[in-house]
């Protein structure tokens, strides 16, 4: 590792391309192991882009004779940060530079690498900022609905999976997630977030994905099986979901995850819906027949 580090710094740029093409086969035939690349994240390798070319030409040569996932397993070997960015220099260490950087090179394998490590990063920075959220006692909904709706426009996260982790969040704040029968505490939590849904959910697709990720959660969370017709009603009450968007779920739009369970469970609501709004057209239809008259 010493001797690699040592010729890698006296290497001119050619000669150092050379040197990690080399290195490329030679991990792959297996004749030296990965922990040696560990060495490219030596702040004076860094600090100069001596790490970055001669990784460059590693990961050219490699993606030639192997794939990304093998790629990826070897800088995992080595202990190297999956998103490459140990070894760029501190102003050049953002995953959206590293991207630019594999697109001027041409290497579309590593552009896409670097956006699912952006992505996940995402993911991860949104979940932490959620259940942060939902576990404050003084948790500011402005706040919240602002942040969730600026990873949305941004494209940090998608609408679906923001509600996801949101209600995921909710349902998993209290000690009612461990016990076997779901306390009516969980429901009166639930209730609290109803400004937040509605500051969120603004569209009749924003509903039915709200809906399926409820399913899907109910569905993987087997406490809470028996807890979904509660939970659509309370949202229902509170003006998130809408009648239009319940009916179309439970006779299209819904999950195949439980999906027996779950309409059995929304039979009787969806027949009241159903009945509710034929009685509302009778009674336009008397209002428009009297103003005939």
């Amino acid at each position: 590792k010493q001797w690699y580090q040592r010729r890698v710094r006296g290497l001119n740029e050619e000669e150092r391309e050379l040197l990690g093409s080399a290195t490329a086969y030679l991990l792959i035939e297996g004749i030296i192991p990965p922990t040696l690349l560990s060495a490219l994240t030596q702040d004076h390798l860094v600090k100069d882009d001596v790490s970055a070319s001669f990784a460059t030409s590693l990961f050219r040569t490699w993606l030639e004779e192997r794939d990304m996932a093998s790629l990826t397993s070897t800088l995992k070997k080595a202990s190297l940060d999956p998103s490459l960015q140990d070894i760029y220099p501190a102003h050049k260490r953002s995953l959206d530079q590293i991207e630019s950087y594999f697109k001027e090179k041409g290497m579309n394998e590593l552009v896409n690498h670097v956006k699912a490590q952006r992505a996940n990063a995402n993911r991860k920075n949104f979940i932490s900022r959620i259940k942060r959220f939902t576990n404050e006692d003084d948790y500011n909904t402005t706040e919240m609905g602002e942040y969730i709706r600026d990873a949305i426009s941004q494209e940090r996260v998608t609408s679906p999976y923001a509600l996801q982790v949101l209600f995921s969040a909710i349902a998993n704040s209290g000690d009612w997630a461990s016990q076997e029968n779901i306390s009516d505490d969980f429901y009166k939590e639930l209730k609290q977030y109803v400004p937040l849904f509605q500051t969120i959910i603004d569209t009749p697709k924003m509903q039915l994905e709200l809906l399926n990720k409820i399913q899907e959660f109910c569905y993987d969370n087997i406490n809470f099986l028996k807890t979904f017709q509660k939970i659509i009603f309370l949202l229902y009450n509170g003006n998130i979901i809408e009648e239009d968007s319940i009916i179309g779920w439970y006779y299209t739009h819904h999950s195949q995850k439980g999906q027996r369970e779950f309409l059995a469970q929304m039979d009787k609501m969806v027949h009241w819906l159903e009945n509710a709004e034929e009685e509302e057209s009778d009674d336009d239809d008397d209002d428009e027949d009297e103003d005939d008259e």
